[in-house]
């Protein structure tokens, strides 16, 4: 199973890298940014990048969330957003993500998160629990270790 983050629409350098940190800590091997302008282009990208080659992993930027689509194929998309998505405990979201061969993860670099055009891409959702926005690594910390725990289970 793989499971590929996708960062979308962030200027952040320190976000970006923050990320990046997140999801190769975690042992995942894919991280994506899209939609990547201002500082996270000109600072973030780079370490992110250094950060990716030292650790053996694979990080990419593209233009959209439709880009990581077409080039990955997954066999379904979870994007986490709070204004157009459906609340699923931390446990349902491990399930789909165990469920499938191929998942694409998205989340958003800012406030309020991914609009109407990304979210149209695959299935809105947002943690059951969490009461508003916590931030795109809070978020991604929260699935990644579910779905973490999951992997490592199933391997036993």
């Amino acid at each position: 199973m793989d499971l590929i983050v996708v960062l979308h629409d962030v200027s952040s350098a320190q976000r970006l890298i923050d990320m990046a940190r997140l999801v190769y800590g975690m042992g995942f091997k894919y991280f994506i940014a899209s939609k990547v302008y201002g500082a996270a282009a000109s600072s973030g990208v780079p370490e992110a990048s250094r950060l990716a080659l030292r650790l053996g992993r694979f990080f990419s930027v593209l233009p959209s969330v439709r880009e990581a689509v077409e080039i990955f194929e997954p066999s379904m998309t979870l994007i986490v957003s709070y204004e157009h998505g459906e609340p699923l405990s931390l446990e349902e979201v491990g399930e789909l993500i165990e469920r499938e061969r191929k998942v694409l993860l998205v989340l958003g670099g800012i406030e309020p998160g991914p609009g109407k055009d990304v979210v149209g891409l695959g299935k809105p959702i947002y943690i059951r629990g969490v009461e508003s926005r916590i931030g795109a690594v809070a978020e991604a910390a929260l699935i990644l270790y579910e779905a973490s725990r999951r992997l490592s289970a199933s391997t036993r």
